[in-house]
């Protein structure tokens, strides 16, 4: 009973630890699923917004008079390729970031779920990417924007509207970061687990065992155990009940 109490043990704390793993990948999963409906209305309204908005009017294109309407026409369209381009970058890595993320989810081999702690900080650091280039997609549609205001509009609206948005942005920098100050400590709790090996030092461990040191296999027995194709040939276990038959009734001592 104390070794099955001990198997039990060993696959109740594995389960529980593959269930943390699963849903740290399923958090991941989560935040690129949420960049792509951004990054795609960004994408959609820009490509819309260069091919119906005609800033190069020919009229305009040969008078001397309208070279602030040709510098605006030609921010903006440098403004939307800026916002085109990073915006299909965040879709791009975000969809293929949930499809491998959803495969380490479910079906993870032995080999990436050791290297569990790599695969969370690479796309950890791939959505640090993606959020600076959806932040720049961001800035590209504002400044096409203002720049197509000033292309179209009088100086008067123009100026109105330029000033608009610039006392928005304080608003919005302060509003980010207080609530990255007050929700964000920097110190994202891992699933992995520390064993305390004495009294101050601990061992990081991304796999264990519950049971004695003579459970645990070895690496010359890892090694022996791979490089064997084949099981040598032998007795079987059966041949233990030869040990249960009696003396003198074996087949050696039959009479020829």
């Amino acid at each position: 009973m104390l070794v099955a109490e001990k198997q039990l043990l060993d696959a109740n704390l594995r389960n529980d630890l593959q269930l943390l793993r699963r849903l740290e990948l399923k958090m991941m999963v989560n935040r690129f699923q949420n960049i792509i409906p951004a990054a795609t209305m960004i994408g959609g309204f820009t490509f819309t917004g260069v091919v119906e908005l005609d800033l190069l009017d020919p009229n305009y294109m040969d008078m001397e008079k309208h070279k602030s309407v040709r510098l605006a026409a030609g921010m903006f369209h440098l403004f939307a390729a800026l916002a085109l381009s990073t915006a299909v970058y965040s879709i791009a890595v975000s969809s293929i970031a949930i499809i491998l993320g959803q495969r380490l989810a479910i079906q993870a081999t032995a080999q990436a779920t050791v290297k569990h702690e790599r695969n969370v900080k690479e796309l950890q650091d791939k959505f640090m990417t993606v959020l600076i280039s959806l932040f720049l997609a961001l800035v590209g549609v504002v400044g096409a924007t203002i720049c197509a205001i000033w292309a179209r509009a009088e100086n008067t609206t123009s100026c109105v509207a330029t000033i608009m948005f610039g006392l928005s942005v304080p608003l919005i920098v302060w509003a980010i970061a207080t609530l990255n100050s007050r929700l964000n400590d920097n110190r994202d709790e891992s699933s992995s687990l520390k064993l305390k090996t004495g009294k101050e030092s601990t061992l990081d461990v991304s796999e264990f065992r519950v049971g004695d040191t003579a459970s645990i296999p070895n690496k010359a027995d890892i090694e022996s155990a791979t490089a064997a194709q084949k099981p040598p040939p032998g007795p079987d276990e059966r041949s233990s009940l030869l040990k249960c038959v009696p003396p003198g009734c074996g087949p050696s001592n039959k009479v020829a």
